[in-house]
């Protein structure tokens, strides 16, 4: 995952782990504090309910809005191939896979929603399972190259099906294909850990800072040692092949708490995001991409949710930043989190996924085989060089999964781009469109 966080590996023959949390009876004494997993095994660590969700202040809107190429294009440019890619996103249907929705939430006799938290996590935990299958028959459709993800499953998976009792994931990673250049699509499923003492202290914490339902009392539930968790997230990070598309970046996932004591309830957070990180400003293509964002937080929120597509805009500038930079990753998206699980913010965070590709997809088959030239393609890979360097400076999950003894590298890194450059003291010419792509990462403006 991009935004991995609190992860797990099976135990050596000779373990020596801090006091930490087991998430499995099947998988003896995997501790979550102290090493890793694949990209599929690991969460966002706000997943685990790290840290506090805080809004920054609105940023003035800058008011560029050209979208011009960039100048001075005196090399050579990628044609053939780049012309056989447009061949097929031109001959790409809009939406080319459709998903059964078995994850509709029942409805009592008076015909309010009557779900529990338990009832949502599994039904949720179905949806993402069955989403990731879809999206990736869509993603090497699109990209038409004949290059398929490889499938890594482990534990509940391992075999290739799904235990309801157990932990598992599963690992998707493509590399090589014409349209996306490297793309991971990673699913986690993990159960019946326990909470310990130090664990179910921050989760208190966090919630006295969550998003509120509101009525006062969103969660319903006081946190102690002993009880139960169970967690599910599905993520997707995809590199492109050319310049002029940008990568994408988006994950969806839920914690539900259940009380050790007998009849003593549970309760369950959302949370999730999705966003852009751009080469070269296609200005209406980021109208868009906010647009399909607003729009899908507008049809699916309500004033009860206390969370809007402002909100959560904000939050994700402010999460994809280099402080030692001063920039911002991307052009943002959406960032959520804490949400108390409800039969409305379930089906909220069911369309954030949904709208992935749909949101993503019109960008890829408008510029996916545009031609660009040596020096565009290395803009790209300096850039890519801040989305690793976020990665390894900032990123919660990559942080503290490469701290921790014995390190699953490859997954830690399993979102990294493929190729990278660091130039020295590299300024771009003045008036490029390289140029206007700094000055918009340094001040975020608001795209719709």
């Amino acid at each position: 995952l991009d935004d991995c966080g609190y992860k797990a590996l099976p135990p050596s023959p000779q373990p020596n782990r801090s006091k930490g949390v087991n998430i499995s009876n099947d998988s003896p004494n995997i501790d979550i504090k102290s090493c890793t997993l694949t990209s599929s095994e690991c969460f966002c660590e706000s997943t685990f309910s790290i840290h506090p969700f805080t809004p920054v202040p609105e940023t003035p809107s800058s008011s560029s809005s050209s979208s011009s190429p960039p100048r001075g294009i005196t090399s050579r440019t990628h044609g053939p191939h780049h012309r056989h890619v447009r061949d097929i996103l031109a001959a790409s249907p809009p939406s080319v896979v459709t998903e059964e929705d078995s994850s509709s939430i029942s409805n009592d006799n008076d015909g309010e929603p009557s779900s529990s938290p338990e009832d949502i996590f599994e039904q949720f935990a179905q949806f993402l399972i069955e989403h990731q299958t879809s999206m990736i028959a869509e993603i090497e459709q699109t990209d038409g190259s004949g290059v398929a993800f490889s499938k890594d499953g482990w534990g509940a998976f391992e075999n290739g099906k799904g235990d309801n009792s157990k932990s598992g994931g599963i690992t998707r990673v493509i590399q090589g294909g014409d349209v996306v250049e490297k793309g991971a699509c990673s699913l986690t499923v993990i159960r019946n850990g326990v909470l310990t003492a130090d664990r179910a202290a921050t989760i208190r914490g966090r919630q006295e800072g969550s998003v509120d339902s509101g009525d006062g009392d969103s969660d319903g539930l006081l946190i102690q040692e002993g009880d139960i968790y169970s967690a599910a997230a599905l993520s997707v990070v995809l590199h492109t092949r050319n310049p002029f598309v940008p990568t994408f970046r988006s994950d969806v996932r839920i914690f539900l708490v259940k009380s050790a004591e007998k009849d003593g309830g549970a309760v369950a957070w959302f949370g999730g995001g999705s966003d852009l990180t751009p080469y070269y400003l296609v200005d209406q293509d980021i109208i868009d991409f906010h647009t399909h964002l607003k729009k899908m937080c507008d049809d699916h929120l309500s004033d009860d949710d206390n969370l809007s597509y402002r909100q959560m805009k904000r939050s994700c500038d402010e999460y994809f930043y280099l402080p030692a930079r001063s920039e911002h990753r991307g052009t943002g998206g959406i960032f959520f989190d804490d949400v108390p699980s409800t039969s409305n913010t379930y089906g909220f965070v069911r369309e954030v996924a949904r709208g992935w590709m749909p949101s993503w997809l019109p960008i890829v088959r408008k510029n996916g085989g545009r031609e660009y030239t040596d020096e565009e393609k290395h803009w790209q890979c300096l850039r890519r060089g801040r989305y690793l360097e976020f990665n390894l400076l900032y990123d919660r999950g990559v942080k503290f999964g490469l701290a921790n003894a014995n390190p699953r590298v490859e997954g830690v890194m399993v979102s990294a781009p493929p190729k990278i450059a660091f130039d020295y003291n590299h300024v771009p010419e003045v008036g490029s469109e390289e140029e206007r792509l700094l000055e918009i990462l340094k001040t975020p403006k608001d795209w719709v």
